[in-house]
């Protein structure tokens, strides 16, 4: 039987690397005209090229460019291969993320060239989640080309295998060991060994990657004019090479190489430190995916409800600043210094728009909130969520005007007319009189609802200092059954008790520093294990230095304390580095929010939040896209997203559960999780061989030098909670703003949910308008329980009722117009039968 070995023609080009964008844009172009011109000149070749966003630079930039290659998609001489907007980073972005990235790809390609690829690809991204492999299948793919990580850092039962996704989707994975590109004038070298492969081993069939990559360049005339000259040689030795595609190739698999191996797991590890490099821009592409989507949801809401125009050109606009910043050199943190400032400054195009969304939806969803009476100062609450959400809040405002008597304005929240937990705390402006006030209360919020409270203001003379019993050398914080013990001399957390029983050992929330270097990708690690020291706490001269105090005080420091919560701060120093870390403990939860920042000056430095468990063994587990990985406690350094569940044990009595936003590393060693706050290695720079990698004559400069500022909240219980709406709700907060509003009902139905969803598990992925049906509602919803679940999906407005049943880890999309509710995929097309 002849073999086949599939030439699939590509040019890798990275928009963003050691480069900016303008620079992508030229390469994009210049190699994109040449292949066309190759197209027309060599009779048989096909040009595979992918990402929309390429396509669209040549749409802006050279129009006539652009109908060539429309044109040479007509004729079978140029192939839409991918279908994506980009190559993202395929660990970081949340699964929605993934989602939104595939679609406007798809929807690109399919307006501008009528084409739908089946076969994904990811060349170039370092590992990817195995959320992925339900995505895709949901997308109509049915294959996935990848080239990282290879057989020593991902061990895999094929290169060609079933790849199997959380919810038990099945698409076919394929592994190519020998890269996506090839050198100029060596194509015939690389194909040379495919050849050889295939002739002296029993597979059928196969495929070789090529043209020069990574800055563009493609196809050249001396590798096509080689190829040109050898196919009839490769032929006599019994293997027919084709130029192809690479839905040719997977077809050619499905028909000689079946059954193939199934695979359950992620295609992991490689490169681990672009979990954590650049942290800024992994925590502002957080923050952007999170707007985005609470943003969303408050404009559908506000558009079910209301007169209110949705306002989708805007929403696009910020969606593709968050899709550009997903890119697998931007995510990740492996670009130049001044690709990461634009990068930040893209982001921050995105939350400018998605701000200014906000302000008009939630302006329009409390219209019809009555005036104030007199003495009030409202604070007005938008849940976007379809389930409540609890929690200690904060609100800023204006008093009337200064109070210049010498007294204090003290603020009680009311609930219905009923005085509810609350709290006078320091505002965030510094202004020495009475006038900006900050009140932090706790409250329950009704699900997709504005939530309503009233301040009245009472005078007093003084305001209470703050304080906290204190037993030998602890602060002693015991409230509704949490006990917290905070040594004031070292600043850590030597205990945590909820109900007698021990969560923590000694010495926990101590950030310990560990041995880098200059690899911002850390190709040639799994994990950092060499831990060289701590921060430790400041003496009381050092730390009031640090915080810029006239008097000398403590570095361990109450600095709030009331009804709803006590806060404590400690200030400690490594090196010629500070780090001033926070702790708010509620008193109405289980829950303690930790604030840390730390001003880095270190170099080629590691820094872990260091979490003890008192079991001595522990069981961990973290959210990833559209799923959930246990991990091993072996230091391996493992990605998450929003939250880690931390058990003792498989009979679990003692959950500790870790919020982040925006901090995707971790590792676990025994009975130790150890949160990755940053790394300091240097811009762009990677091990070649054995050679010198930094300048010995000059400065380099280095990642993370400065402020950062990193967010965690801990909660601590005997029973498991819904890790995925606790981690949503607290990435995708809800608004809190005080302002009068004017008292005028609109229309009945804004006191009507938009959305309600029955069910404890069941999470809103997304709620927005449809991108195929100008009059439909698209929702998704997702189970994230390794149970099957049930949940019922109703809404008064757009009169639906229905219960819908879910698989473990499964994603349901349903589209919604008036009275109707139907199943989709995910390109928002209806699922026969349905």
């Amino acid at each position: 039987m002849e073999k086949e070995l599939h030439l699939i023609c590509n040019a890798h080009l990275d928009p963003v690397w050691q480069w900016e964008w303008q620079e992508g844009a030229g390469a994009a172009l210049s190699t994109i005209r040449a292949a066309a011109q190759f197209c027309r000149e060599y009779d048989g070749l096909i040009f595979c090229h992918n990402e929309a966003l390429l396509y669209e630079w040549i749409e802006e930039y050279e129009p006539e460019l652009f109908l060539e290659i429309q044109e040479l998609v007509k004729l079978g001489k140029w192939h839409i291969m991918g279908g994506w907007y980009l190559q993202p980073d395929c660990n970081l972005p949340s699964g929605e993320g993934f989602v939104r990235n595939i679609l406007v790809g798809r929807q690109y390609f399919q307006k501008k060239f009528q084409k739908m690829p089946t076969t994904a690809i990811n060349f170039d991204p370092f590992g990817h989640t195995r959320g992925l492999a339900q995505i895709m299948a949901k997308f109509g793919f049915d294959s996935y080309i990848f080239c990282r990580p290879g057989q020593k850092d991902c061990p895999l039962p094929s290169d060609f295998f079933q790849w199997v996704g959380y919810d038990g989707s099945v698409i076919i994975g394929v592994r190519s060991l020998k890269a996506y590109n090839s050198y100029k004038g060596q194509a015939v070298k690389k194909i040379d060994k495919y050849v050889t492969y295939l002739r002296e081993n029993p597979s059928s069939v196969n495929f070789c990657l090529w043209g020069v990559g990574n800055h563009g360049g493609g196809p050249s005339r001396i590798d096509l004019n080689d190829i040109a000259e050898k196919v009839q040689e490769w032929e006599k030795d019994g293997v027919r090479v084709i130029h192809s595609t690479p839905e040719a190739f997977v077809n050619s698999l499905k028909k000689y190489l079946t059954p193939l191996p199934r695979y359950e797991g992620d295609l992991n590890l490689w490169s681990p430190g672009c979990y954590t490099s650049q942290i800024r821009v992994k925590q502002q592409y957080c923050y952007l995916e999170n707007q985005f989507l609470k943003t969303e949801k408050m404009c559908a809401a506000a558009c079910i409800n209301s007169d209110f125009v949705y306002p989708q050109k805007e929403l696009n606009e910020a969606l593709l600043d968050l899709l550009k910043a997903q890119f697998h050199d931007v995510l990740p943190g492996s670009m130049i210094e001044n690709a990461e400032r634009s990068t930040l400054q893209l982001i921050h195009h995105g939350l400018e728009i998605l701000d200014r969304i906000q302000a008009k939806a939630f302006f329009k969803l409390c219209m019809d909130q009555p005036q104030a009476g007199e003495g009030e100062f409202p604070i007005l609450l938008y849940n976007p969520h379809p389930y409540p959400v609890e929690n200690d809040f904060s609100c800023e405002f204006m008093l009337e005007d200064q109070n210049l008597k010498g007294t204090i304005t003290v603020p009680t929240v009311y609930s219905d007319g009923n005085a509810i937990a609350c709290q006078l705390e320091k505002e965030t402006s510094n202004i020495p009189i009475d006038w900006r006030k900050k009140v932090a209360f706790h409250t329950c919020l009704e699900p997709m609802q504005v939530t309503r409270l009233v301040c009245k203001m009472n005078e007093v003379t003084e305001k209470a200092c703050p304080d906290m019993p204190q037993s030998g050398d602890h602060y002693i914080f015991d409230h509704g059954g949490m006990q917290i013990k905070i040594n004031r001399f070292t600043g850590l957390l030597d205990s945590c008790q909820i109900n007698g029983m021990e969560y923590l050992s000694n010495g926990a929330m101590a950030i310990e520093v560990y041995e880098d270097d200059e690899d911002p990708w850390g190709m040639l690690v799994h994990g950092w294990r060499n831990k060289i020291d701590s921060f430790t706490l400041l003496s009381a001269e050092s730390g009031s230095t640090f915080s810029s105090l006239q008097k000398e005080i403590p570095s361990v420091r109450v600095i709030e304390d009331g009804a709803v919560r006590t806060v404590v701060e400690a200030v400690f120093g490594y090196g010629s580095s500070k780090a001033w870390v926070q702790y708010r403990m509620s008193k109405q939860m289980h829950t303690v929010d930790i604030r840390i920042r730390i001003f880095n000056s270190e170099t080629k430095k590691m820094y872990k939040l260091a979490l003890p468990h008192a079991s001595k063994q522990i069981c961990t587990f973290s959210e990833v896209a559209y799923g959930e990985e246990r991990l091993k406690p072996n230091g391996v350094e493992n990605v998450n997203q929003r939250y880690i569940r931390v058990q003792d044990g498989e009979n679990a009595s003692r959950y500790i559960n870790i919020y982040n936003k925006g901090c995707y590393a971790y590792s676990v060693e025994e009975n130790k999780v150890l949160l990755t706050l940053m790394r300091s290695p240097a811009y762009t720079a990677h091990p070649v061989l054995d050679r010198q990698i930094l300048p010995t004559d000059r400065h380099s400069s280095f990642i993370e030098q400065g402020e950062r500022t990193f967010d965690f909240r801990f909660t601590f219980g005997a029973e498991r909670n819904s890790n995925a709406r606790v981690a949503q709700t607290y990435n995708q907060e809800p608004i809190v703003l005080s302002f009068f509003p004017r008292g005028v009902r609109e229309s009945d139905s804004m006191q009507q949910m938009p959305l309600c969803l029955e069910g404890d598990e069941i999470v809103l992925s997304a709620f927005k308008k449809s991108e195929v049906d100008p009059d439909a509602w698209i929702v998704r919803l997702f189970n994230p329980s390794t149970n099957s679940a049930s949940c019922r999906l109703c809404s008064q407005v757009l009169n639906i009722d229905a219960v819908f049943s879910w698989k473990p880890f499964e994603i349901k999309t349903f589209k919604i117009t008036i009275g109707r509710i139907k199943e989709c995929d995910l390109n928002e097309q209806e699922l026969q039968g349905n």
